[in-house]
């Protein structure tokens, strides 16, 4: 019996949730918030948070995170895991101004040691790499070559394990580590945005942070501008309610991904529906 593959079965099969940390938008006060993430974020603020604009690009809902590369540490966490066996977390990111230095964009750690990193530029201009470390604290990598411009999604599946196979993915397509030893390691603490006082000149934004002890988010629908869970005539009209009267959609009104919403969105859910 290959016990490996039963393990990983059995690791995407059920439901538990370790966390849904997206940007808030509290309505009342009719601003965007860093009010999800329970850790001690550092070098971000609110003011970090926001609606689609010049200062900021979101994917889903109305609020997104802008984060400056500026040689300081920038970033949101998340002390809500418990010491996790299993890690699977998916996050949107737009790469475009992030300039050609390495910069470290998530890591997670046990309470000391890292143990999962996501680094763009790394070990090129343009690539996305996964980072993961055996009990010994040896790296392994497994990278996407050249990103292309726009949204992506980034997603990863980890586990303590004997023969563990991370598993890397970018925008759906999946790419798996060779086995290494990741038994009795943990994850406590995530972090997401610059973490390693990259200085690049750059920006770096983010959306939709998801982190689960087993099954897989995967990608949210593109072009459900209303969020309910379909794509139709009603997407359309939530993208031109938004582009005519700045009336946030729900949902993920940038059907081309590429970190604007405008007429060209309306085409692309056309096409999508036709």
């Amino acid at each position: 019996m290959n016990l490996k593959t039963d393990s990983r079965k059995a690791l995407l099969a059920g439901v538990a949730l370790v966390g849904c940390l997206g940007f808030a938008f509290n309505a009342q006060a009719q601003t965007c918030t860093i009010d999800n993430w329970t850790g001690a974020s550092t070098g971000v603020a609110n003011a970090d948070t926001g609606t689609q604009g010049g200062d900021n690009r979101r994917y889903g809902g109305p609020c997104g995170l802008r984060v400056d590369l500026d040689g300081s540490d920038r970033y949101v966490a998340d002390d809500s895991p418990a010491g996790e066996s299993t890690y699977i977390a998916r996050f949107y990111t737009f790469l475009d101004a992030a300039g050609s230095d390495p910069v470290l964009i998530f890591n997670a750690d046990d309470g000391a040691d890292d143990q999962i990193q996501v680094w763009y530029n790394d070990p090129a201009a343009g690539d996305l790499t996964l980072r993961v470390f055996n009990n010994a604290g040896t790296p392994s990598d497994v990278t996407f070559n050249g990103v292309s411009a726009g949204w992506h999604s980034v997603e990863f599946v980890w586990e303590a394990d004997a023969a563990a196979e991370p598993l890397f993915s970018l925008d759906g397509t999946d790419q798996t580590a060779s086995a290494l030893d990741t038994s009795g390691l943990s994850i406590a603490n995530a972090f997401l945005g610059n973490v390693n006082a990259a200085n690049t000149g750059g920006t770096i934004d983010f959306d939709d942070f998801d982190s689960r002890r087993i099954e897989r988010p995967g990608r949210l629908l593109v072009g459900d501008a209303n969020d309910n869970g379909a794509v139709n005539s009603a997407d359309i009209t939530a993208t031109i309610n938004e582009i005519l009267s700045g009336n946030f959609a729900a949902g993920q009104p940038d059907c081309n991904e590429n970190g604007s919403v405008n007429s060209a969105d309306i085409t692309c859910l056309i096409n999508i529906i036709l």
